[in-house]
This record gives structure tokens, C-alpha cells and sequence, in this order.
């Protein structure tokens, strides 16, 4: 069967962990002729090539403009699938990739991750929790968006935005979540059904080829903490540089390998934040680390800092799990599905860099670090690509 899986990201190294591109990988091991259609972006040279082959899966880039992709509905239109998935709340292609299913009559299937990322729907994305919109207005059909422009605009986004990612949402034929607090989520605020189909990783620290990256100047070659994502303040790394601060004031020493792949201008208000607690001997920065040189970091940490405000699910904590790394995580719904205070991680308020710090500490203690590392090998066996798949499968049973 054809099968049309849309998405912006997964087509190349750091992301393609995500579970769209382990599905893909299945799907083609299991004789489905599978394709990826992911985004063009001419400025940045992983995106540069239109047409290849990446890791067993055949994949198309398509640019897109203000959320319209001709090239996309042209691709759809000459591979002609059966069905389509559609993913990301935020993706600028769903909108394409919906017309152009239609066209050729396939089913469509919508992946949601990151339901409270959309500004639709709460005012501040790092934060998203605590500014969910009192009127939230979802343009989620051409008859909505028509009566909409002679009314008030609606909350957080322009009238075009909420429609391009709403209308393909809300129309879909089936819905798959990714955690049980999406689901709740899409279903207050949407009243849509969905089936649930959690993330994990593919089992491969055992195997994963390692190279050491270029190390800032002072940064220690093992021992230390690690950080690795976005410089958002939904992640948390703001909290990790003030628990640093603390323990520097009680003589405490802590070092943390810092990687984003934010640029250098997002990033440097992390910069900062750690010259005023004055940690710059503390907190080493690294710029997009590979796939290989992030295996090098891991099996050289004791702990990995996940301290997120927010989350659509969260990778990280299973790449730790998976590489026997001790996780720091928060007391936010999504990480409550998967993360056990001192079974399998540390968890502290979100937000709140003394627990943080506290935690810290707690991981030195006799005994902790061993009992973590046992409970994240437990956790992330049952969270596998294997497991995604087999979940996959029966969301979308009878559909095509």
C-alpha cells in the first residue's frame, strides 16, 4: 500500500529519532511503499537536497508558502497514496498534503504533538499551562474562516494561520495523540476523538558509533551534567543555570555541558544568565552536536537535565534511559505518564531551581544513581519503535 506520511522534520541526523521516521522505516521493512514529504528551507544546507533516500526511506522536500505547497499536492497527486499522514500541530504543510489526499481519495490520519505549542490556543507557548485563552476560536472549516473575517479576530494567531492548521486537524479521518494529556486536551477543546499512539526511541546506545566533539576550553571529559535542547524557556534550562548558581553559593561544584541547537542569537541570553550567577568555568556550551558526538556526551554524564515547564512528549529522557543516564525531570503531565520519582528519575517543580538543586545532590547519594539507571532501562523497553509501530498500526485499523 501507498502511503504518504508529511511532516517537518525526520528526514536527517538529530531528528530522525522521531517516531514518524521510525514508522516509515517500519512500514518499508514490512513492504509498504512508504514516502516522507518534509520541508524545503533554501537557507539551510541539510535541507538542500530535494529528492533522496535517507536511511532506507524515500524522502521529497517541498517548500511552502504562507502554509500553500504546490509541489506538494503535485507529488501527491503522482504517487497517489491510500493514505496520508499528516503531522505536527504546527506543520505548514498539513494543509497541502490534506488537499491533495482528497484529490486522490486517500484516508487521512493527523498526528498531534505539541497541542498547547499552538498560540491559537494559549498566549505564551513557553508557559502554556498557565495562559490558555479564555475564548478560543479554531477556524476549522471554509465557512468558519469566510464569517470570521467580517467578526473579531481570533486570539493569538492570524486568521489564515488558525485556519491552515485547523481545518486539516479538524477534518481528518482519524486522530492519533501521543499522550493521555493530549488527548484530554483535543478533546476539550476540539470535542475530536483520537487513538493513542505514545513516542519512544529505537534501542541503539549499545551500537550507536561515538565521536568526541570539540570540547570548550575547562570543560571536563566526563562527570558532568547535560543539557540538550532548544534555548525555550518551556525547557527549563534557565532553571538549571540558577540551581548551579545556588549550589556555587553553598562551594558546591557542578559542571554542565550545554547543547542547542538554538543560534547564536537565541542562545545568548543563556549566556547571560550564566555570567550573572557567575558559573562561565561551570557551563560549557556546544552548538548542534551529531547523532555520534551526542552518544559521546551521553556515556560520559551522570545525569541528564530535563527540566521542562512543557512538553508535547520528550525524547530526551528516553535517549537517557536508553544510554543507563539518570534523568532530572518535572512534575508537568506529559512527564507523569513515563517519569517515577526514584524509580527512574528526580523529579522537581517546574520551575523551581532549589528543588532542582536538591535534586542534585540527592543523585550523589549511595545507591541513587544505580537504582535510576535500573528503573530507566525498565521504562524504556516498553516505549520502543517497535512498541510505536504495533500502536500505529491499530490506530489506523479499518481506515484504508
Amino acid at each position: 500500500m501507498k502511503i504518504a506520511i508529511i511532516t517537518p522534520f525526520g528526514a536527517e541526523k538529530r531528528l530522525d529519532a522521531f517516531a514518524e521516521f521510525l514508522i516509515a522505516q517500519h512500514l518499508i521493512q514490512d513492504g509498504q511503499d512508504a514516502r516522507l514529504f518534509t520541508y524545503d528551507m533554501a537557507n539551510n544546507p541539510e535541507y538542500a537536497e530535494k529528492r533522496l533516500t535517507y536511511k532506507t526511506v524515500p524522502t521529497v522536500r517541498c517548500r511552502q508558502r504562507y502554509g500553500f505547497s504546490p509541489r506538494l499536492i503535485i507529488e501527491i497527486l503522482k504517487f497517489r497514496p491510500k493514505l496520508v499522514m499528516l503531522c505536527h500541530i504546527r506543520s505548514w504543510l498539513s494543509l497541502s498534503g490534506y488537499i491533495g489526499a482528497r484529490l486522490v481519495g486517500a484516508k487521512v490520519v493527523f498526528k498531534v504533538v505539541g497541542f498547547l505549542h499552538d498560540p491559537c490556543i494559549v498566549a505564551d507557548r513557553d508557559n502554556p499551562l498557565e495562559t490558555v485563552h479564555q475564548n478560543i476560536t479554531l477556524l476549522t472549516s471554509i465557512g468558519k474562516l469566510v464569517k470570521n473575517l467580517f467578526g473579531e479576530k481570533p486570539a493569538g494567531c492570524g486568521r489564515w494561520e488558525n485556519f491552515a492548521t485547523h481545518y486539516p486537524l479538524a477534518n481528518a479521518d482519524r486522530i492519533i495523540t501521543i499522550t493521555e494529556f493530549e488527548r484530554e486536551w483535543v478533546k476539550k477543546v476540539m470535542d475530536l476523538d483520537s487513538k493513542l499512539v505514545p513516542w519512544g526511541v529505537k534501542l541503539e546506545a549499545d551500537q550507536a558509533q561515538e565521536v568526541e566533539p570539540k570540547l570548550p576550553e575547562g570543560c571536563p571529559k566526563s562527570g558532568f551534567l547535560f543539557f540538550i535542547g532548544q534555548v525555550k524557556r518551556r525547557k527549563g534550562w534557565d532553571t538549571v543555570i540558577e540551581a548551579l548558581g545556588l549550589l556555587k553559593q553553598k562551594g558546591i561544584r557542578k559542571d554542565l555541558v550545554f547543547v542547542t541547537s538554538s543560534s547564536p542569537d537565541e542562545y545568548k541570553e543563556a549566556h547571560e544568565l550564566v555570567k550573572k550567577h557567575d558559573i562561565q568555568d561551570r557551563v560549557h556550551f556546544l552548538y548542534r552536536v551529531s547523532n555520534e558526538e551526542k552518544a559521546w556526551l551521553y556515556r560520559r554524564s551522570t545525569g541528564l537535565l530535563a527540566p521542562s515547564r512543557y512538553e508535547g512528549f520528550g525524547l530526551t529522557p528516553f535517549e537517557a534511559f536508553d544510554f543507563g543516564v539518570p534523568v532530572f525531570g518535572t512534575d508537568i503531565p506529559v512527564y507523569s505518564d513515563f517519569l517515577k520519582d526514584g524509580y527512574n528519575s528526580l523529579i522537581s517543580k517546574k520551575g523551581d531551581p532549589v528543588t532542582l538543586a536538591d535534586n542534585m545532590l540527592r543523585l550523589d547519594q549511595p545507591g541513587v544513581s544505580a537504582t535510576l539507571i535500573k528503573g530507566g532501562k525498565e521504562t524504556v523497553a516498553k516505549y520502543t519503535d517497535k512498541q510505536i509501530y504495533e500502536a500505529y498500526q491499530k490506530a489506523v485499523e479499518g481506515l484504508v
